[in-house]
């Protein structure tokens, strides 16, 4: 029987980035160093590895016994005389290309390698002990990283892209190395990531020594042993069929990296397995800017039900954001669904207002719902048609108790694309981060205030704007069997206590006391005088400006009363005058034509954007020295 030594080589690119050795010359020798043959077998890889001068393998020509080259998986198999079945032996290598297929040193030089000494009986025992066992050596990451990039200039960057919540690996990204540079920034190389989220992009130092002078003038690296002096300073894009799931910047670079680098990128957004069950379902918060939940940070709500360290109050359409499973542990579909109270406690954790009070429901009250993209199908494979499909959310997507299902808005986006739901399988889903759009208009019913009331004049107790509070609940389920009303309860569902939400407009009059005694046409002169009124529950900011034709005159007028900014005081929530003087004559105001501005804004905010400036009202006269 013959007795076949198998090995296999591999070295660490990174501590959890191992590659094959391939293509590389194994050579078996007796023990250069005879003396303690035994403890140099059993020593550790640390001590033993080393590299193999020209003089010493030239001592050891004549204790060379074998030859083997490892395959592209960095398996070796060498037959062993009978006579060496007793004996130990050193294993070297010798380098002459490393991954990706780099042909030969770059200084055109033997390298070898000395890796350890081994008692051959003991290895081949081991392999009639077990048919599969196969000697195996891994270099460290430290060592083969210096050795591909000194000798071949075999530069790499090994890493995961995972959701950044989930820790759940996102599959079929691109992903792109950049190199922030001082000119132009230099791309190193892109990669698709696996199934595990992994991807690896390998370059060499002519991807980041280019100047604007290339090939003429290079910046060139100028690595130490082991160490570095000039590395790539690298960051990274990742998108998956347009959407960015990665966007750093030379800001987010890292500095200086030497020849291998390893990588953990995260994502928020949420790249969803239907078949995963691990997938959180959650309420989290009110588009971009809020959480949904109260506390202490800039984006919670407080116990007032304020948004964010703002105190913004809601308007408009808002967007309920989070994530939910396509189905449980069980496979079974989730459903979720989202209802509104007007019954209100503080938000401090206590008492939930009660929930026989959230009587409206989205989906089922009259204009709450509001038709939004919940989830995004993007091919695996591209394809020329219907390579990225958006999910828009659809009044027939609720049940009769207004649970929504995104598994029938998904499937129904297939169908309208032409496509049957067994097609899902092509894609990869985009969780878009929005569960449900509601339309606050259709929960807030104060009036606005009348128009009747002029400029200078104080709003009335009775005509104020009342604070309007709802509680939000969200609920999630798994359906079980919904013919006969089998549901499971999956934990997720959470209760916003309070949000004030508003959708009245700013009120905001101004008049020129001198003109209402006019025609409204006629020069003025002499002292004069701004009537305004700035009104609205949730005042932010208001302004007078006042400005001529020439530009010789361009003034913001302060009286005392406007102007405010970034208000955050509920008790202030009016700027009126009936007598604001705009000049000091004869020095402040030349003859010409004006433009009196005033400018209002409130705290109003949908959860992405706030409200722009109310306004500007404008009073446009001529003033006669």
């Amino acid at each position: 029987m013959k007795n076949i030594f198998k090995g296999s080589l591999k070295g660490y690119v990174c501590e959890d980035c191992l590659e094959a050795v391939s293509e590389v010359e194994i050579l078996i020798y007796h023990p250069y160093r005879k003396a303690d043959v035994i403890a140099d077998a059993a020593s550790n890889i640390k001590e033993t590895f080393r590299f193999v001068s020209k003089e010493e393998a030239k001592q050891r020509a004549e204790l060379l016994v074998y030859k083997g080259k490892t395959d592209a998986k960095g398996h070796f198999e060498i037959e062993i005389d009978e006579r060496h079945i007793n004996s130990s032996f050193d294993i070297d290598f010798v380098c002459g290309s490393v991954p990706p297929k780099h042909p030969k040193p770059k200084k055109d030089e033997i390298i070898q390698l000395h890796l350890t000494t081994l008692s051959m009986r003991i290895e081949l025992e081991k392999q009639v002990q077990n048919q599969n066992y196969r000697w195996g050596y891994p270099i460290p990451y430290k060592w083969w990283c210096y050795i591909r990039g000194h000798f071949f200039d075999a530069w790499v960057i090994c890493g995961h892209l995972m959701n950044c919540k989930t820790n759940t690996p996102i599959a079929n990204a691109k992903v792109t190395a950049m190199d922030a540079d001082f000119l132009t920034d230099d791309t190193l190389g892109t990669d698709t990531t696996d199934a595990n989220g992994h991807f690896r992009i390998d370059y060499t130092s002519a991807n980041f020594k280019k100047t604007f002078l290339s090939p003429w003038i290079n910046v060139e690296t100028d690595p130490g042993f082991l160490s570095f002096q000039s590395g790539p300073d690298v960051y990274f894009k990742a998108e998956l069929a347009g959407t960015k799931l990665v966007d750093e910047t030379k800001a987010n670079a890292r500095k200086n990296v030497g020849y291998c680098l390893c990588v953990n990128l995260c994502s928020e957004v949420n790249v969803v397995n239907p078949e995963d069950p691990n997938f959180p379902s959650a309420w989290t918060g009110i588009g971009n800017a809020f959480s949904s939940s109260y506390g202490a940070n800039s984006y919670d709500f407080d116990a007032d039900g304020y948004a964010g360290s703002g105190k913004n109050v809601l308007f408009s359409t808002i967007r309920l954001t989070g994530q939910a499973a396509l189905k449980s542990a069980s496979g079974n579909p989730v459903e979720y669904r989202f209802s509104v109270s007007d019954s209100t406690t503080p938000n401090d954790g206590l008492n939930a207002p009660p929930l026989s009070g959230f009587t409206k429901v989205a989906g089922l009250y009259p204009n709450l719902f509001v038709p939004g993209v919940v989830s995004k199908l993007i091919r695996k494979v591209f394809s020329l048609t219907n390579n990225e499909i958006f999910v828009y959310s659809d009044q027939s997507d609720f049940d009769a108790e207004g649970w929504f299902d995104v598994n029938h808005a998904i499937e129904r986006s297939l169908i309208n694309a032409g496509l049957t739901p067994a097609d899902l399988s092509l894609y990869n889903i985009i969780e878009e981060d929005t569960l449900i759009s509601i339309n606050t208009a259709a929960l807030t019913s104060a009036p606005n205030i009348p128009d009747s009331i002029n400029a200078g004049q104080t709003i009335p107790a009775a005509n104020k704007i009342g604070i309007e509070k709802f509680a939000i609940r969200f609920e999630i389920r798994e359906v079980i069997n919904k013919p006969a009303n089998q549901f499971g309860i999956i934990s997720g569902g959470k209760i916003l206590n309070s949000a004030i939400m508003n959708n009245n407009p700013v009120f905001i009059k101004l008049a020129i006391a001198e003109l209402e005694s006019s025609n409204l046409c006629s020069p003025i002169n002499g002292t004069i005088h701004a009537k305004y009124t700035v009104y609205h529950p949730h005042l932010s900011s208001s302004s007078l400006h006042l400005r001529n034709n020439s530009n010789s005159v361009n003034r913001a007028i302060s009286d005392a009363i406007v102007p405010l900014a970034s208000n955050i005081n509920p008790a202030v929530t009016e700027k009126t005058n009936n007598s604001s003087q705009l000049n000091n004559p004869p020095n402040d105001m030349t003859r010409c034509t004006y433009i009196l501005k005033l400018f209002g804004r409130s705290r109003l905010h949908n959860g992405d954007n706030a409200i722009s400036d109310s306004g500007p009202i404008e009073q446009i006269f001529f003033y006669e020295v």
